[in-house]
């Protein structure tokens, strides 16, 4: 899940660069406003969150704290650079089992903890709905996800023995947190082989498997199975 933070970094920060002599306010490089998070709370996957931070006492030491308690793996006594820039390689963001939740990330340098400086942001989960579960292929159901957060339409890849047979946009652009829902027939299809199906949700108008590793983007797969129903 690639991060937005690198393209202005260095302008940024060079912005930020203040002469030790005029006791600079500590400063941080605005995160993301969601960071995506799937798996499970036993073995949680998490889009890395970056920071860049500056204005603290040239090479002096800082903690970061997430939520106010010290990040898992460490992050206490955090080397600062002799021009009081501080970078951090990007960490998981906090896993949620759903939905969003705000997180608060704190840099505080150890020999003046007035010199402390926070951003806030949100985790959300990595998702796909489908509302009614059970249905016949024609009819319209209602489909939602959540952690799509490119600027770029949302995919339903129809895919039957590993091959896509049909891919479909499902919107435009997404909203907050990469939220969407739309109405659409749940195959869109008129008369769909029998059996089991995997459909791909993904922001990539080309189809590359998920499962291989490949894919440029988050996706969800969601296994359908279409039955001969009783008359």
């Amino acid at each position: 899940m690639p991060s937005r933070f690198h393209a202005a970094t260095g302008a940024l920060l060079a912005a930020l660069v203040v002469p030790a002599s005029a006791q600079a306010v500590p400063t941080i490089e605005p995160l993301k406003p969601c960071y995506v998070t799937a798996g499970t709370a036993a073995k949680p996957q998490g889009e890395g969150v970056g920071i860049r931070a500056a204005g603290f006492t040239p090479s002096s030491r800082v903690d970061l704290t997430l939520n106010g308690a010290p990040l898992e793996g460490g992050s206490s006594d955090l080397q600062v650079g002799e021009m009081g820039l501080l970078t951090l390689d990007d960490f998981p963001a906090p896993f949620v089992r759903k939905g969003s939740k705000e997180f608060t990330v704190t840099l505080t340098e150890k020999d003046n903890p007035a010199n402390t400086v926070s951003a806030t942001a949100r985790s959300t989960r990595l998702g796909v709905k489908v509302k009614p579960r059970r249905a016949r292929p024609s009819q319209r159901i209602r489909f939602m996800g959540s952690g799509f957060t490119d600027e770029k339409p949302v995919y339903a890849h129809y895919t039957r023995g590993g091959k896509q047979v049909r891919r479909v946009r499902m919107v435009r652009r997404t909203g907050e947190c990469g939220t969407w829902s739309v109405r659409k027939p749940q195959f869109p299809m008129k008369r769909p082989d029998q059996g089991t199906w995997f459909v791909q949700f993904d922001q990539s108008k080309r189809y590359i498997d998920g499962t291989t590793g490949r894919l440029p983007s988050v996706y969800v797969r969601v296994k359908f199975t279409i039955e001969l129903l009783p008359r």
